[in-house]
């Protein structure tokens, strides 16, 4: 096929689906007669050349001639104004397009620019084109200017945001649409040129909002660098400090180990787990036989001598050992007294929430999620996903409780007395460093990482120019309080600064629970009035409803749903006072065995399955019917849904830690469940970012279906584990580690 037919091809083709735009345009709001343009269009097809659409761009040789391209001043036509070297190579591009013979270069940029393709009224409008071969075009011409050299320039992938008015289209969705143009071209000039293409096709109902261009090298910013530098100190860090755990620690225990294990010879592996034992000699005579230590206890008094004799100094390098950190982070052993069944529960919660995230975030790439959520909307299996904003509860009573029952304890065994500084300075030492690193990692290093035609669209990252105004809300844990414009930074990061701020007021309702239960029940029983009416007042004021449908009579709501209730404290405490319930039930029997009457225990586990199903599926039926919610059942919804799921899940941990989980707490507290319950944290840091990745190299449209979720979200946990297990190791347990080596150094002094 010459280059010439080739052209008229995809000419051809291109105006052909424009022309359903036109006609759709026309046919706005009238369902038969857009189902007889799509129809019709089948066999529709107009022969006008690709590029006509930039109307007013000259497409011959004397108007490239008179191009000054070195002028500064914009060149304005047809109601365009380009800069003079963008409207150069533009008409450069239109000249050699539509020659007799085009070059194979101005094919290429006319081939990778995005094209309308079928699913239209599915609302499939995201037209990647082809972000490689733009990238990959480099054009020559020879310059307009008398005695200049030959001139070139290269292709730019360019990525408009539209909206669009064309009824029954949703006038919400992923709209997305590539131009491959000259790299002279400026962002704002191609948001002209892609306007103009619409104006010149009567398409006045779609409108290019925004256009991002692509930049081949990404310059190294200060931040970025600052970003490398620190890393780099701490990799450095924890290098020297493994190789120090190895001479200093490891070597000595190994040594123990060696000289255990030839004593005792062959019976080494069938030593009981405690006491002495008597070594047998080599030769079988009978000798004078010595009790040894296990191997075990013997190595581990080896290490603590090891460490004892070290300096603080070597003792802080050795709180970064990758080897001592990777055992402690792999072993599945748990100290007496903990609360096990929590670590299922975590890692079961975190798998939740990555999968909410999954499907949330396959839209950003998806040119089909918008007809495969209105079926799926519709299967009671969905439901799970389109509710994973409960994961959350979850999380907040676990961490209440856990606060609750360990400070009480602590001061049972201290007789009252407390270090609340250090209650406050404990936990933002515990959350931030790992949490700034990965923040800065995210926005100062991802553009020298990854690209692709999403990349920085739909990947989280168009939000880094506000959080150069906004990222010192996230230290804070303040973000969700302040109603940063369009966002803030590491939107689901929204969760730390609200269990932040619940742990900040925790001390209100545990101190009067320790000194006068009585007052503590009065002021919690505030609070739980407080979080349950404000839900209620504001989802009757602003008509917000649960979910992805409408209230009755009430076609959008009043406000934004995210800032108000959502992600507000004050709407959102009632999991987290059930849980400080639950920890205060739980210290008050300090490890007592708990008698429950079988009938009351079967009628618990009955109402707290039957009430999690309902707050779970109750909604389906609205979704299958697709009727409106009553305003007032969406506000009751609103206001309790949330609190009657922390009381389901605390009635389980409850059962569990009191011995009435049966095989529910022996499902729980499985050992294999600890290593991935202690990377719970840094898991709920990456996982977001391990998809703005794939999803910033993705080169075409996500096609959503139940398989392919499943198996995107399978590989998303995988890599987000192996993502979290680096953090962990580089960030997060060190610091912990650290600040353990300088309390005991302090109380030692």
């Amino acid at each position: 096929m010459s280059s010439s037919t080739l052209l008229s091809a995809r000419g051809q083709i291109y105006e052909g689906h424009l022309s359903v735009l036109r006609r759709l345009n026309k046919a706005a709001g009238k369902q038969d007669k857009v189902n007889e343009v799509v129809a019709d269009s089948v066999s529709r097809v107009n022969k006008e050349h690709f590029l006509s659409v930039l109307e007013g761009l000259p497409r011959n040789d004397s108007h490239i001639n008179e191009i000054d391209s070195e002028s500064e001043a914009p060149i304005v036509t047809e109601g365009m104004s380009l800069g003079p070297q963008c409207y150069a190579d533009t008409m450069v591009f239109v000249h050699y397009l539509n020659s007799t013979i085009p070059v194979e270069w101005a094919l290429r940029m006319a081939d990778a620019t995005g094209k309308p393709s079928a699913g239209i009224l599915s609302g499939r409008f995201l037209f990647l084109g082809d972000f490689d071969e733009c990238r990959a075009v480099t054009a020559h011409y020879k310059s307009p200017v008398p005695g200049k050299p030959q001139r070139e320039f290269r292709g730019q992938y360019c990525l408009g945001k539209y909206d669009i008015n064309l009824p029954p289209i949703p006038a919400e969705g992923n709209y997305r649409w590539a131009l491959c143009l000259p790299d002279s071209c400026t962002e704002s000039d191609a948001l002209e040129i892609g306007n103009m293409a619409l104006k010149m096709y009567n398409v006045t109902q779609i409108h290019f909002e925004s256009m991002l261009c692509n930049m081949r090298h990404v310059p190294w910013t200060p931040r970025a660098i600052g970003v490398v530098v620190m890393v780099a100190i701490i990799v450095s860090v924890v290098v020297v400090g493994t190789v120090l755990d190895i001479l200093l620690i490891q070597l000595p225990k190994w040594k123990v180990t060696a000289e255990v294990r030839e004593d005792l010879g062959e019976n080494f592996d069938g030593l009981p787990s405690r006491g002495p034992y008597e070594a047998p000699t080599r030769g079988g005579d009978n000798v004078e036989s010595e009790p040894l230590i296990l191997n075990q206890d013997r190595a581990a008094a080896a290490v603590k001598a090891a460490q004892n004799k070290q300096s603080l100094a070597i003792r802080s390098l050795l709180a970064f050992s990758a080897w001592t950190n990777s055992e402690k982070l792999l072993s599945t052993k748990q100290p007496p007294g903990t609360l096990t069944c929590l670590n299922g529960l975590r890692v079961i919660t975190i798998n939740w929430v990555a999968l909410g995230h999954t499907v949330l975030i396959l839209s950003y790439v998806s040119d089909n999620l918008g007809a495969y959520v209105q079926t799926a909307l519709k299967r009671w299996s969905f439901q799970v996903i389109l509710n994973a904003t409960f994961s959350v509860d979850t999380f907040f009573v676990m961490s209440s409780l856990l606060v609750t029952y360990m400070t009480l304890t602590h001061m049972r065994r201290s007789n009252g007395k407390f270090n609340w500084l250090m209650f406050y300075v404990h936990r933002y030492l515990r959350l931030t460093p790992v949490y700034m690193f990965t923040m800065g990692i995210y926005l100062a290093t991802l553009p020298y990482m990854v690209d692709g035609p999403l990349f920085p669209q739909k990947t989280g990252y168009e939000q880094d120019p506000f959080c150069k105004n906004t990222w010192w809300g996230n230290p804070l844990y303040i973000q969700n309080l302040v109603k940063f414009e369009p966002a803030y930074c590491l939107g689901w990061a929204w969760y730390l600064a609200v269990d932040m701020q619940f742990y900040v007021l925790s001390p209100l309702l545990i101190i009067p629970l320790y000194y006068r239960p009585k007052l503590g029940y009065i002021i919690t029983f505030i609070f739980f009035l407080v979080t349950t009416i404000t839900p209620f007042a504001l989802t009757e004021a602003r008509y917000y409803s649960p979910g992805r449908m409408k209230v009755q009579g009430h076609s959008t709501p009043l406000g934004d749903e995210n800032y108000d209730i959502y992600t507000a404290p004050y709407c959102r405490m009632g999991p987290y006072l059930v849980g400080i319930l639950c920890g205060y039930a739980l210290y008050r029997l300090n490890g007592r065995p708990v008698k429950i009457n079988r009938v009351l225990l079967v009628t618990g586990w009955a109402a707290a399955a039957a009430t999690a199903l309902a707050i779970i599926y109750g909604l389906t039926g609205y979704y299958t019917n697709g009727t409106d919610i009553n305003l007032h059942v969406s506000a009751i919804y609103k206001a309790l849904s949330r609190t009657a799921w922390g009381v389901c899940i605390a009635w389980v941990i409850f059962c569990c830690v009191t011995g009435h989980g049966g095989v529910i707490n022996t499902f729980l507290s499985w050992s294999a469940w600890v290593p991935f319950a202690k990377l719970t944290y840094s898991m709920y840091l990456v996982h977001c970012v391990v998809l703005f990745v794939w999803i910033a190299t993705a080169r075409v449209p996500f096609y959503a279906d139940d398989m392919t979720v499943t198996l995107v979200y399978l590989a998303t946990l995988l890599a987000s584990y192996a993502v979290a297990f680096v953090v962990s190791i580089l960030f997060e347990m060190p610091w912990a580690a650290l600040e353990k080596t300088l309390l005991m150094s302090k109380k030692k002094r």
